[in-house]
């Protein structure tokens, strides 16, 4: 157990904005050399509490103190003079800089102790040393426009390295990282606790909260909840605390048999040829199923539903919608014939954040809510308001702007505009990606009850039991081609992980096969191909 003092401690915090209490006589504390997971839902004022502690808010009432003596904060300048260093979940870096430009940013004055005029080899210098510290494999010379995610995550934890920070704050740090990347980044937190460095997390993800912390502190609805140790951890404790409640189910049931199992399907590929891709794509997809997607960073998927949805174009292939042809040149194509995509980044490619609720709502349709020219309000607001309520929206009002709500309630948006249109085909791609654990049950469901309405679902996600537990069969996929698709009974970690990594093939079960898929071939495509594509 950790024995070092308290370096940083938060007090009674209470912060109120016009009308709402964000937080409530909050408290917090965390050691030198422990990594401290801060959870909560959505909402829980999570990013309140660390803009206070990073100086970009002072609080309403309750105090911070440091080492034992309290501290006052005006502005981001004293929390870093202090030593405390916040790394936002959408990286502050400069594009058109290098990595030691952006290391010393605004902290010029360390690349040189201080003193004397800028010299920029003697910043790169020091700026090698931070990068070299992180694990970095570049020179510091190295424009921050070429690289990764998670190179540019290394940048910042260098940045405030360069400021001797004792305390930082890493807010989702792996939202956007590859697995390999957050492995990393893993063994750089380990180097930094080793260093005494005060770590405080904060994550959705379970699995990195119990492999990384020594203790969690749980809030809800801007208040202190309590603290657990990782021993005595779970994930069932730490969901209950977070919510209030308990969460007996985290998936909903799933039908033995979707309601299309015995018809023909509604989506068939047939040796499509996306992209990039060495060798054609085959699979089809029936009415009420949620045909999941697996496969590690790089193996296609989104590629694939954007070929789909007619953002890109295939080299070749066919598809079918209903047994006719389908080709959508674009997006405006796929939308008409009833095919949407709910995006990765929804903030960027799926709403328009600055628009409200119901402007959202219409959007896509707009031609449907308007007449002799004009937008038909009260009709965006009759569909606005249902959409609102069947998704359950938490909002004041449809006319509040999307900018301001939790990712789980955008993501409910992004949904409720498409099912306002009726789809036969809805392409989710990470549909939870970066939303709480009580904002996702309620996606599951969701997802649960529009297959159950006979909608096809092409679910792509990352998340291994996201996909064992909503998914009727998975396609894997491996360098932009299919390794396999198993049904509920035969999936299974293992399978699905050693697929993805390019270790095995199964072949689909026959009972799988399609008859329409058959009566549209050419008479050399059979079922195994969509397994196998061999």
């Amino acid at each position: 157990m950790n024995q070092a003092p308290i370096h940083l401690e938060m007090r009674g915090i209470t912060k109120r904005f016009p009308g709402v209490i964000a937080l409530q006589n909050m408290q917090l504390n965390v050691r030198g050399g422990e990594v401290l997971s801060l959870m909560g839902e959505n909402g829980a004022g999570k990013s309140t509490l660390m803009k206070i502690l990073g100086g970009a808010y002072q609080p309403d009432e309750g105090q911070i103190i440091i080492d034992g003596k309290p501290a006052s904060f005006t502005g981001i300048s004293d929390a870093k003079a202090l030593g405390i260093a916040l790394i936002h979940q959408e990286l502050m870096l400069c594009g058109n800089l290098d990595i030691a430009g952006n290391i010393f940013l605004g902290n010029e004055d360390s690349a040189l102790g201080g003193v004397g005029p800028l010299n920029s080899r003697e910043m790169r210098r020091r700026a090698q040393a931070l990068i070299n510290r992180v694990g970095m494999k570049l020179p510091a010379s190295t424009a921050v426009s070429s690289l990764t995610a998670g190179q540019m995550q290394m940048v910042e934890i260098a940045k405030s390295l360069a400021l001797n920070a004792r305390a930082i704050i890493m807010d989702e740090p792996t939202s956007s990282l590859t697995a390999g990347e957050s492995a990393h980044l893993f063994e750089i937190i380990r180097q930094l606790k080793a260093d005494g460095i005060a770590i405080i997390y904060i994550s959705h993800r379970m699995e990195e909260v119990f492999t990384l912390s020594d203790r969690i502190t749980v809030m809800r609805d801007g208040r202190y909840v309590g603290d657990v140790s990782r021993a005595d951890a779970s994930h069932d404790k730490i969901v209950s605390m977070m919510v209030g409640r308990e969460l007996t189910q985290r998936f909903p049931d799933r039908p033995a048999n979707p309601p299309g199992i015995d018809k023909p399907p509604v989506l068939q590929l047939q040796d499509l040829i996306v992209p990039g891709a060495p060798r054609g794509i085959s699979f089809d997809a029936r009415r009420g199923e949620i045909l999941g997607f697996a496969g590690l960073v790089g193996a296609g998927r989104t590629e694939l539903m954007q070929v789909i949805f007619g953002v890109d174009a295939a080299n070749g292939g066919r598809m079918l919608l209903d047994g006719q042809p389908y080709f959508p040149r674009n997006t405006r194509q796929a939308i008409k014939s009833g095919v949407y995509l709910a995006p990765e980044d929804r903030k960027r490619h799926g709403l328009v954040l600055p628009m409200s609720i119901a402007q959202n709502t219409s959007l896509p349709d707009v031609q449907n809510y308007s007449g002799f020219g004009w937008l038909r309000r009260d009709v965006e607001r009759t569909v606005a308001n249902k959409e609102m309520n069947r998704m359950r929206i938490k909002a004041p009002t449809i006319d509040v702007k999307t900018v301001n709500l939790s990712g789980g309630n955008q993501q409910k948006v992004v949904l409720g505009k498409w099912l306002a249109m009726k789809p036969r085909v809805l392409i989710l791609d990470e549909p939870t990606r970066g939303i709480d654990v009580g904002a996702k049950g309620e996606i599951y469901r969701t997802m649960s009850m529009l297959a159950d309405s006979g909608i096809t679902i092409l679910m792509v996600s990352s998340d291994m039991e996201e996909v064992l537990g909503m998914s009727d069969r998975v396609v894997i996929m491996h360098e932009r081609t299919i390794k396999g698709v198993l049904d509920r009974a035969q999936m299974n970690q293992d399978s699905i992980g050693r697929m993805m990594t390019g270790q095995q093939r199964v072949a689909a079960p026959a009972k799988l096969a399609s008859d329409a898929l058959a009566a549209h071939s050419d008479g050399h495509h059979a079922y195994r191909e969509v397994a196998g594509n061999e």
